[in-house]
């Protein structure tokens, strides 16, 4: 009951895909359906390439036609899975190899229906490597469905503040692990600008409606997700 599906959607960056592939590929929680899908790049079949390259039987691969944006690809890859637990991993980062097992089990204990963790800001490649080797904790932080609600809610009523907000502890959006039946019952990911006030991500504005509609979501209060921050789609908007 515990196979998670992986999105990893991509868009021209083939530079860092198959690092990104192989980090969830390496992940201690083996029961995986791992989706890459490429979003229309123009070098798609140099994506294909990429892909093809991995052999691992978990690996899918989605090609998408033409670019119409992550919210779009997420969508595609968790209507294709029969996995009971969904989440996404972004093309370019890096997931520490207990990410997906340490966000599991934070489901399971707290019995909540939606997961978020922490991220390492890594502004380089010598940020990547110096966090590569941080090991998982004996005892894993946690922020309760009830502290998370509270600070969604006042962050989301707050002017300026454009991206889901838990207070002091920064979490990444990309990171959102939920039960599949929430998707099977229509909570979907929108395209910037057509869903709540947090219309900067499609990944904020997905987890804002989720915390504020069903008040089941936990925060991993750990870091085991590398958040590469000067690439195309990382970059903070002015």
């Amino acid at each position: 009951m515990n196979k998670v599906c992986v999105a990893i959607c991509n868009y021209n960056h083939q530079k860092y895909l198959a690092d990104s592939i192989k980090s969830i590929v390496e992940q201690d929680h083996e029961d995986l359906d791992i989706v890459v899908v490429d979003d229309g790049s123009p070098s798609q079949s140099e994506v294909t390439e990429i892909v093809k390259g991995i052999s691992d039987s978990r690996v899918r691969y989605i090609p998408l036609s033409e670019n119409r944006g992550k919210w779009h690809a997420l969508n595609t890859a968790f209507s294709s899975t029969s996995a009971s637990i969904c989440t996404s991993h972004d093309a370019d980062d890096i997931s520490l190899p207990w990410r997906i097992s340490a966000q599991v089990a934070t489901l399971i204990e707290t019995q909540t229906a939606h997961n978020l963790c922490g991220f390492v800001h890594c502004f380089n490649e010598d940020d990547v490597k110096a966090n590569l080797s941080n090991s998982k904790p004996d005892s894993l932080r946690v922020l309760t469905k009830e502290e998370v609600f509270r600070l969604v809610a006042g962050g989301y009523q707050t002017k300026g503040i454009n991206h889901y907000f838990t207070g002091d502890f920064e979490t990444a959006g990309v990171s959102s692990m939920f039960l599949k039946w929430v998707w099977d019952i229509g909570m979907r990911y929108n395209p910037p600008g057509l869903g709540m006030r947090i219309r900067h991500s499609e990944d904020s504005d997905f987890n804002t409606r989720l915390t504020l509609s069903m008040r089941s979501t936990s925060i991993l209060a750990e870091k085991p997700y590398l958040y590469r921050r000067n690439t195309s789609t990382n970059k903070e908007e002015t």
